[in-house]
């Protein structure tokens, strides 16, 4: 017996081939895809409603919420971390850590941050913060990472 023998002859399948099924099997494949997209835009609906919030974290405990001012008003937030305080300063211009006691300080360095979704955290010290709320803006903003 050869090795030839051994192994069971494979044949190529083409990608049509791959797509073939019953109407059934098609219909239930637009429902579904429909259904996905769908709940997509459900999901960005419901999590872009309301005034621009700034949402200060410890860990997974929510510490503080304040909405973005449109005045020249400041807000400082003192946020106990795990190796100290955080200042975090929310205004106009957008949320800010103006001091912290990690010692890299990247989160000082990164400077304001202001469009919805957007994301600015103290790894060391546990903290985050993060802006939820309806966008004013008709353009979609795109940070460093996506541009």
């Amino acid at each position: 017996m050869t090795s030839e023998n051994n192994h069971p002859k494979t044949d190529t399948v083409s990608f049509r081939q791959c797509l073939k099924g019953t109407w059934t099997d098609r219909i239930l494949l637009i429902a579904l895809l429909v259904g996905i997209a769908l709940l997509w835009f459900q999901i960005e609906k419901t999590l872009s409603h309301g005034l621009p919030t700034a949402y200060v974290y410890h860990g997974k405990t929510l510490l503080a919420s304040y909405p973005l001012p449109n005045d020249d008003k400041v807000i400082h937030v003192a946020a106990e971390g795990e190796i100290g305080v955080s200042d975090i300063e929310i205004s106009k211009h957008g949320i800010h850590f103006v001091s912290s006691p990690c010692t890299t300080h990247y989160c000082m360095l990164s400077g304001h941050k202001k469009h919805t979704g957007s994301v600015i955290a103290c790894v060391p010290n546990h903290i985050m913060v993060v802006i939820r709320g309806a966008s004013d803006e008709a353009q979609p903003h795109f940070d460093a990472v996506t541009e």
